[in-house]
């Protein structure tokens, strides 16, 4: 695993370099995860979500569930929620 030197800017910005960029095919617009883990900044590539296409199958699963709770709809998020 190599590395490269960049140097922030005055305002807190850098530029990744180019060969890091085309590793992980980044392009402008792409956004990252910023994460701090002791004295160490990771980058992560936040991938995108693709929205569910009308034809999945996950949407004939809808409602098929039985709770035996009859208020889950004005309380959905009581009963998601940790305690």
């Amino acid at each position: 695993m190599g590395y490269e030197i960049v140097r922030l800017t005055s305002k807190g910005q850098m530029t990744i370099p180019v060969s890091i960029c085309r590793q992980l095919r980044l392009r402008e617009g792409d956004n990252l995860i910023v994460a701090v883990e002791g004295n160490t900044i990771r980058l992560q590539k936040l991938e995108p979500v693709r929205p569910l296409d009308e034809n999945d199958p996950i949407w004939g699963l809808i409602g098929s569930g039985e709770s035996g709770l009859s208020d889950v709809a004005e309380n959905h998020d009581r009963y998601l929620a940790p305690c």
